[in-house]
């Protein structure tokens, strides 16, 4: 195999990419108080950590395609979520929070999907 051919799966970067999401998993299932930290306001943090996660998993899945990429990581922050809703974990749900997430996924993505709908023929 060729060292130029891009492939399917970038190893360090999914081991990367899964350590972020344990973290991601832990913070957000973890007791603790949400207004502490650089960032105050709680959806912020959802917006910039989702961006991060997108990010990371491109670079770990060169060659997946955007939208499942968005579908499962919207389906992480939807499963946060519910775990968050659970009277064992004692937080909160939001659905404020997945919107947080899923916005900080689409502006990942908005010049993905300009671009690709700009160079279709």
């Amino acid at each position: 195999m060729s060292l130029l051919v891009p492939r399917k799966i970038r190893w360090p970067g999914l081991l990367v990419f899964i350590a972020a999401v344990a973290f991601t998993l832990y913070a957000a299932l973890a007791p603790g108080d949400d207004t502490t930290g650089l960032i105050p306001w709680d959806k912020a943090k959802h917006f910039i950590v989702f961006y991060g996660l997108t990010f990371l998993a491109t670079m770990a899945l060169p060659r997946s395609r955007w939208w499942k990429i968005a579908i499962v990581l919207l389906g992480f922050g939807v499963a946060i979520e519910i775990l968050q809703g659970l009277p064992i974990i004692g937080r909160d749900a939001d659905v404020f929070d997945i919107v947080a997430d899923a916005l900080g996924i689409g502006f990942f993505f908005g010049p993905i999907m300009v671009r690709d709908g700009l160079n279709r023929d």
